[in-house]
C-alpha cells in the first residue's frame, strides 16, 4: 500500500465530493471501493471523512441548494500558507470563492478558480495532512484538469504552485 505523511507543495493532497444525496453516495463508494465513513461533529458541519483500509482518502459533504453548484468532486492542492497562495492565485488571474477558512484542529482551506473558471481547492494541513494512501485501487490515483485554455492553465498553475 502506497502511503505518505505529506504531499509535495502544489500537489493534490485532498479530494472531496459535494453531493445532493449523501446517503446514496456513501452506499455507492462503500460498495465500489470498500470505503468506510466517519461523520464529523457540528463544528465540522457534518463533513464525512472516507477511509480505505484504515487510511483517510477523501471527504464527503451535502450540497446546499443555496450554493447553486452541481454535485462534483473537488481536488485540493497542498500549500504551506493558504493566505499567500490565495494572494498569488488572485495576482495570476485566479479567483477566491469566499476567503480562507479555518477548520478546527485540521487545517486551513480556500475554494479557488483559475483564470478559465475551473473550480479547485487549496489545503494547508495542521493536523490533517490529506489523503494518507494513494495510487492504488480504492484510493486517489489520478487528477486531471479539463480546460478550454491549456496554455493559460499551465502558466497559471506553474506561476502559483511551481
Amino acid at each position: 500500500m502506497v502511503t505518505r505523511q505529506s504531499a509535495p507543495l502544489g500537489a493534490p493532497n485532498w479530494i472531496d465530493l459535494t453531493t445532493s444525496d449523501l446517503e446514496r453516495a456513501q452506499q455507492f463508494y462503500g460498495a465500489v471501493f470498500g470505503w468506510t465513513y466517519e461523520t464529523g461533529g457540528p463544528e465540522y458541519g457534518g463533513y464525512v471523512t472516507e477511509s480505505f483500509d484504515g487510511n483517510v482518502v477523501a471527504g464527503l459533504m451535502s450540497n446546499d441548494p443555496q450554493w447553486n453548484a452541481p454535485d462534483a468532486w473537488t481536488t485540493y492542492l497542498h500549500t504551506a500558507d493558504a493566505d499567500a497562495t490565495v494572494a498569488a492565485a488572485i495576482a495570476a488571474g485566479g479567483g477566491n470563492c469566499g476567503g480562507v477558512m479555518d477548520i478546527p484542529e485540521k487545517g486551513r482551506m480556500a475554494m479557488m478558480t483559475d483564470p478559465a473558471g475551473v473550480f479547485y481547492g487549496i489545503w494547508q494541513p495542521a493536523g490533517h495532512e490529506g489523503f494518507a494512501v494513494f495510487n492504488e485501487a480504492g484510493a486517489p490515483v489520478y487528477h486531471q484538469l479539463t480546460t478550454r485554455d491549456y496554455a493559460g492553465g499551465l502558466d497559471f498553475y506553474r506561476t502559483v504552485y511551481g
